[in-house]
């Protein structure tokens, strides 16, 4: 039997970490209404939603996907794509066995029934070095041959993990770090390797965790001391203070390149810079680049306004401009941190 990819149409996902992985996550009830308000909205809807099982004790996110479906539109959800990251331990390292395999995914299906449920996609969260990548591949590909998922997505891999992960079974897309401070994604050649198979790049952080906002450029002074204790973004490179405060000169520059240039936000400019990216050809050496979809997030409607809202159309000028800014202004810091970094697109 042939399989093909799931088709991830559109030019945005919709990532849901922050509605169950937070010291303090917000009403489920006001996470529904986000949820249906940027599935089905006339301008700016999506159909890619993009979870996890470990997105907050005890299932958390799982069960907000079933609440959230069950209270839907039946025929609505039928048109979603849901992308649920899953096969990491208790420790969330990465467990790519298949007795690891096989719990995630039969745990992830049992919140989405087969009537009615949106394409339901496995994202193996990391790659477990300890195991040949084409084993954990083909696990995950017997589940979607036995109609329990319906494809894979893979995250945080490098080239040869995708190379070897396309040989085994059709890679519906991949998910990586893209914003306008972490573009290693283009620097290693990975949306090269990407484009070159047309494999759909979901681009999470576009954001930048926050930073790439008004918010954060308006309240440098105050930014930082907001984040409340247990929060993830405190134990990451570039929101250690030596770090903020030595990107905060380009950071000031981009929002000015936007307010005063483009008349728009800077989370405007940083959203547009990878759309303009997407489809693009003759990009940094890739002949053709592969689609690439955003996943910002929001926890409100306003929130979810305000990052979906007025897109503008970039120049290769305006990507020109902006190169300027990081050539003059280098950023620093690391994607996560030192502890972390082995972890990321192996």
């Amino acid at each position: 039997m042939s399989y093909t990819a799931v088709n991830i149409p559109g030019r945005f996902g919709f990532g849901t970490m922050s509605m169950t992985w937070k010291p303090v996550p917000p009403p489920t009830a006001q996470s529904i209404e986000t949820l249906k308000f940027v599935t089905s909205h006339k301008e700016f809807g999506t159909k890619l939603l993009n979870g996890g099982e470990f997105y907050g004790p005890d299932d958390a996110n799982l069960k907000l996907f079933k609440e959230f479906l069950d209270s839907n539109d039946p025929e609505a959800n039928k048109e979603l794509i849901v992308s649920i990251k899953g096969g990491v331990g208790p420790d969330l390292r990465p467990d790519g066995g298949r007795e690891s395999i096989k719990r995630s995914i039969e745990n992830i299906a049992s919140y989405f029934p087969k009537e009615n449920r949106p394409k339901l996609i496995f994202e193996i969260a990391r790659v477990d070095t300890s195991i040949p990548y084409e084993e954990t591949v083909g696990h995950i590909a017997e589940f979607v041959k036995n109609g329990t998922i319906d494809g894979i997505s893979l995250s945080e891999v490098g080239i040869e993990s995708i190379r070897k992960a396309i040989t085994v079974f059709p890679i519906s897309c991949v998910e990586l770090e893209l914003n306008l401070f972490s573009p290693e994604v283009i620097n290693t050649g990975i949306l090269k390797e990407l484009s070159a198979h047309q494999i759909p790049l979901i681009a999470y952080s576009p954001l930048c965790r926050g930073l790439l906002t008004d918010y954060c450029v308006e309240h440098a002074d105050t930014f930082l001391d907001e984040i409340p204790e247990g929060d993830f973004r405190l134990y990451l490179d570039k929101f250690q203070p030596d770090n903020f405060k030595h990107n905060l000169v380009a950071l000031k520059k981009l929002y000015d390149y936007a307010h005063n240039v483009k008349k728009t936000t800077l989370e405007t400019l940083a959203l547009s810079w990878i759309l303009k990216i997407s489809g693009k050809e003759n990009f940094k050496g890739i002949p053709k680049v592969t689609h690439i979809l955003p996943i910002p997030s929001g926890s409100t409607t306003a929130r979810v306004t305000s990052n979906f809202s007025n897109f503008i159309e970039l120049t290769d000028e305006d990507l020109q401009a902006i190169d300027k800014i990081f050539e003059e202004n280098p950023i620093r810091g690391l994607r996560y941190n030192e502890h972390l970094e082995d972890s990321l697109m192996q």
